[in-house]
């Protein structure tokens, strides 16, 4: 126990020092930025003196480190990210109004991900070289070369606009008084609204499975691989010698060895969704976190540009540290070497 505790605790360490260096790294970035966005935040009209007060209030002015510190000591504080030139308002309740949706769209695509690039992966493997797992490893192939958007279209235009039997963008209206986490589904779940519910999950049915489609695949024939190759290894032959049935033989002596690739790669692909998720919702027309971190590079928005960055690292960085305690609880060898 003890030697988990410090494995977390060294991964938590690392998290934070690469957290800082990044916000610091894209400090120095953002001033390489042409053009001046407070100017253009003020726009043509404003005068040279509101545009010095403006730049001053922002810190904009002062040196680098300084204004980073600054930054940072707001953000540890205060939680207060700075103030947004796009939308003239704090970059927190941005991010507050924003990256809820695109965080359950997220964790639906991850649930898919799992379940079904495990399923498929382990029946290819029980079915090695027949035409079940040719006809699953050809089916993952197009998945994989297969680009998100393109799902994204052909699933709206025949679902959505062909058959009609889901919705063609955005979500239902939800009462004011039933929003709670500006998470859709979420919040109608937590107030009791099944009906809203319902209409929320088909609003993110398409947009999910277009999302997530092509990591399934990858996680299929990731997981296929570590099956095929770990059921000749000499555990299984003599499990089955030792007469183990065939069930308890594949979830319990085949399966938990054959996880820890799959898991490993599992991890960088939620890791991945909230970016992969910059053009599905736009084509399903979702409000999320990832059209907000386009519409701030776009507008060359300071505080919003380090606060995109900011977050989507701490995603990666939260995700990989559950992988690897995951891991290390799936291979006591990688947990003991995590503790010296």
């Amino acid at each position: 126990m003890k030697k988990s505790g410090n494995m977390i605790l060294k991964k938590i360490l690392h998290m934070v020092f690469i957290l800082l260096l990044l916000s610091l790294i894209v400090f120095s970035f953002i001033r390489l930025i042409p053009g001046d966005p407070v100017k253009s935040s003020l726009g043509p009209l404003a005068s040279e003196d509101t545009i010095a007060q403006y730049r001053h209030q922002l810190y904009f002015d002062r040196p680098l480190l300084v204004q980073w510190f600054h930054w940072l000591t707001g953000v540890v504080t205060r939680g207060d990210f700075g103030t947004s030139l796009y939308t003239h308002r704090a970059v927190s309740l941005d991010i507050a109004q924003y990256l809820p949706k695109s965080l359950e769209l997220c964790a639906l695509a991850a649930l898919l991900i799992l379940v079904l690039g495990v399923f498929f992966g382990t029946l290819a493997a029980l079915f090695k070289n027949t035409w079940v797992d040719n006809l699953i490893r050809f089916i993952t192939y197009l998945g994989v070369v297969t680009p998100a958007y393109a799902f994204g279209i052909v699933f709206l235009l025949i679902f959505a606009y062909g058959k009609g039997a889901f919705p063609i963008g955005g979500f239902p209206t939800i009462p004011a008084e039933f929003v709670r986490t500006g998470a859709p589904a979420l919040d109608c779940l937590l107030s009791g609204q099944f009906a809203l519910f319902v209409k929320c999950m088909q609003s993110y049915f398409l947009p999910c499975i277009s999302v997530a489609i092509g990591s399934i695949a990858y996680q299929a024939r990731i997981h296929r691989s570590s099956m095929v190759e770990n059921v000749n290894a000499d555990y299984i032959a003599f499990a089955e010698v030792a007469g183990v049935s065939k069930g308890k033989l594949i979830c319990k002596h085949l399966m938990k060895p054959s996880f820890i690739p799959t898991l490993t790669v599992y991890g960088l692909q939620v890791a991945s969704l909230l970016g992969n998720a910059f053009i599905i919702e736009n084509i399903f027309r979702i409000n999320g976190f990832s059209q907000y971190a386009l519409n701030v590079i776009l507008n060359k928005d300071p505080y919003g540009i380090i606060a995109v960055t900011i977050i989507f690292g701490i995603i990666f960085s939260v995700v990989n540290m559950l992988v690897d305690i995951g891991v290390a609880m799936l291979d006591p060898r990688i947990r003991l070497r995590g503790g010296q």
